[in-house]
């Protein structure tokens, strides 16, 4: 079992986010994409979100569901999530082949916060391939988590359109290309986005923003306390 050292903990807290390496084997994620072209094929990709996006992944399936719930991610993120652990959400973000659709810079508390108040809240991304700068991989600004929630505007293209409406220094920006098994764990308050996909291969990130367990409610349906306060 794996758990965040003290220097992936202080860049956490410092920056807004940090990386864990070989968190999940090939063979497993294999298994995973297996089952996410299982519920593709089954339409559950069909929504106004983007191509290949399958949200409530903590709902659609028992196999996501479990995902979700790993005793691996929730030893590791215990020390950034407490007290408790529960699920706010999770979806599956897809970038199909040569598509363009950037994922305009935002927090997601831009979104979260009409649900739920959090302190802790954060999420977990992981990428299920190898991703690359051309396959449009994450995009942060260190340290913007410290600036708080910040104003915002819809943008009808692309993607993650409750954009930030500020300027953004771009030479503050960290790319983020990762190989398959890997998480980054990442500030509710963080800002972030992505661009196109410039390859003939998709890129998959499964994500999933937890909270503490004593703040009620996430949501809708997809609110659950995966560890009480006890438990923890």
């Amino acid at each position: 079992m794996k758990e965040l050292t003290t220097d992936q903990i202080d860049a956490y807290h410092e920056q807004g986010y940090t990386v864990v390496e070989n968190m999940f084997p090939l063979s497993e994620l294999d298994d995973l994409n297996d089952e996410l072209d299982r519920l593709m094929e089954e339409g559950a990709g069909e929504n106004a979100h983007g191509k290949g996006w399958i949200m409530q992944l903590g709902l659609v399936s028992n196999v996501t569901e479990a995902f979700c719930a790993d005793a691996r991610i929730l030893d590791l993120i215990k020390p950034l999530v407490y007290p408790g652990i529960a699920i706010y959400s999770a979806k599956l973000v897809s970038k199909e082949p040569h598509d363009d659709s950037i994922c305009h810079w935002h927090q997601d508390d831009a979104y979260y916060t009409k649900f739920s108040q959090s302190e802790r809240r954060m999420s977990i991304w992981i990428s299920l391939q190898d991703t690359i700068i051309e396959h449009g991989c994450l995009e942060v600004i260190p340290g913007s988590h410290k600036r708080g929630l910040q104003p915002t505007q819809i943008r009808k293209e692309g993607t993650c359109t409750l954009a930030m409406d500020v300027d953004i220094n771009l030479n503050e920006r960290v790319l983020c290309p990762v190989k398959a098994g890997t998480m980054i764990l990442f500030s509710s308050l963080l800002w972030h986005g992505s661009a196109g996909n410039q390859t003939n291969q998709r890129r998959r990130a499964f994500i999933v923003s937890y909270q503490e367990a004593t703040v009620q409610g996430g949501n809708g349906r997809q609110w659950k306390v995966l560890r009480s306060v006890q438990m923890q």
